[in-house]
């Protein structure tokens, strides 16, 4: 009889795992949420609400107050996670704010995530969200944001964009800034931001509805990235520019700094 379930060690071993991975992945959250809730404690930043489902697939409410309440539903893929590798299908809706796409982690069980890649994200943001902190810096912003198509490829282990593609829109609106001792009050317009590879380099052009370009965004593969700005994002704010010899596309600004 021993001898036969020593045979038997292995299958054995494996049922054990495949029933406790099964266990986890199918256990109700509200089950576990009982344990977990207690050991967030009241200084959290946002609150977690209303938990239904499983941890594989899920939802609940995160409220805070920047962007109010938040459903969110998850589907996790238990499959991938024997290989070590998390995919995770996310779902965000509230009144200011919308998040949907698919994010891939891998290399998960080496401790330190080797890659991570996200995949036709889409989202929506209401410049209220930002009102707490635009006040932090004497700004005041109207409009909204909504990102489209977002793919991107991130090797953690290399800190390098290995890819990235998709576009932010600007939908214009009021700014109210404080710029050198002086008040900027003024009607933006539409604006969109396109990311793209060039070569091994992300790029981030941006452009106004019309496609006259403003500036450009990048991040090269050594983690250095910066920004450049146009003398017609100055004219398109209602400002004047100094040196009257610039033309529009002459670069009036530039910085750049390490980022990865």
């Amino acid at each position: 009889m021993l001898r036969a379930v020593w045979a038997a060690k292995w299958y054995l071993i494996l049922g054990l795992l495949t029933f406790t991975f099964v266990l986890v992945v199918t256990t109700p959250i509200h089950f576990v949420w009982r344990y977990v809730e207690p050991m967030l404690g009241n200084d959290m930043p946002v609150q977690l609400q209303q938990p239904v489902g499983t941890l594989w697939n899920g939802s609940l409410v995160i409220n805070s107050p920047y962007t109010g309440p938040v459903k969110t539903e998850w589907m996790l893929s238990p499959l991938p996670l024997v290989f070590g590798q998390v995919e995770l299908t996310l779902n965000a809706n509230g009144e200011n704010l919308r998040l949907d796409g698919l994010s891939e982690v891998s290399g998960v069980f080496s401790g330190t995530p080797e890659r991570v890649t996200l995949t036709d994200v889409n989202g929506y943001l209401d410049s209220d969200v930002l009102k707490a902190f635009l006040m932090q810096q004497r700004t005041v912003l109207d409009g909204q944001f909504e990102l489209s198509g977002l793919n991107a490829d991130v090797s953690i282990a290399q800190s390098q964009v290995l890819n990235a593609s998709g576009q932010l829109t600007y939908s214009g609106g009021e700014l109210k800034a404080r710029v050198q001792n002086q008040s900027i009050a003024t009607e933006l317009p539409m604006l969109v931001a396109t990311m793209q590879m060039d070569g091994d380099k992300v790029v981030v052009p941006v452009v106004t509805a019309d496609g006259d370009p403003l500036g450009q965004m990048y991040i090269q593969p050594d983690g250095w990235g910066g920004v450049s700005v146009l003398r017609r994002a100055v004219d398109i704010a209602g400002q004047e520019w100094p040196d009257k010899q610039a033309d529009a596309d002459t670069v009036i600004f530039e910085v750049s700094q390490k980022f990865l």
